[in-house]
């Protein structure tokens, strides 16, 4: 039977730091989940919704050993259990995710996020367990986009004047790209129509 020659490595920043695992992990999982929306509908019942899927999670779990063992270790001069630990951590507070790749036909080359990391040290080597999950990057483009606001009467308020280069004032300029016709007046009250009503009598002639 042949045998299959697999290569784990982690990397950070584009390859500025790598990490070549000495010792192959005995298995990896991978979880593969999907997005599932259940609903109920009228005489029907109950109705799924199938969504998109989800990112991959990588799971193993290996040794870090202290000193080279040919019969365990796939290569030599591998930092130590410290370095590799103090590695990681360093890795996962940056915010930044990494690449997780498997050479050989299971091939893997994904960006990923670290999710968990736990380990055992005896003083020597170190029994460590790893997840790791699929990060998907994201584009955010800007997109301008022109709103147009209805006024309702007597809502909208002037923006304070400002001043040109030369000292002079401007108009304020409403935030809505739609200009709407909005009364500056208010209604009066019953009260103030009266007193109105009165002035426009004008002053009384004395006799």
């Amino acid at each position: 039977m042949k045998e299959k020659h697999l290569e784990f490595w982690l990397s950070w920043n584009n390859g500025t730091e790598k990490l070549r695992l000495p010792v192959l992990p005995p298995k990896i999982s991978v979880k593969m989940d999907h997005t599932f929306y259940d609903i109920d509908l009228v005489a029907i019942g109950e109705a799924t919704i199938i969504g998109e899927p989800k990112l991959k999670e990588y799971s193993f779990s290996s040794v870090w050993p202290e000193t080279y063992d040919p019969g365990l270790c796939d290569y030599a001069g591998f930092p130590s259990p410290e370095e590799f630990v103090a590695t990681i951590e360093r890795w996962k507070n940056t915010g930044w995710p990494i690449r997780f790749v498997i050479t050989g036909e299971g091939k893997i080359n994904t960006a990923a996020t670290i999710r968990e990391f736990s380990y055992d040290w005896d003083g020597f080597d170190i029994e460590y367990s790893l997840t790791l999950k699929e990060y998907r990057f994201i584009t955010l483009e800007s997109t301008n986009v022109n709103l147009t606001f209805q006024a309702p009467s007597g809502k909208w308020k002037p923006l304070p004047a400002s001043k040109d280069e030369k000292g002079k004032k401007k108009k304020g300029k409403r935030p809505d790209t739609k200009a709407a016709k909005v009364s500056s007046t208010k209604e009066k009250s019953s009260k103030e129509k009266l007193v109105d009503k009165y002035l426009a009598r004008g002053k009384p002639k004395l006799k």
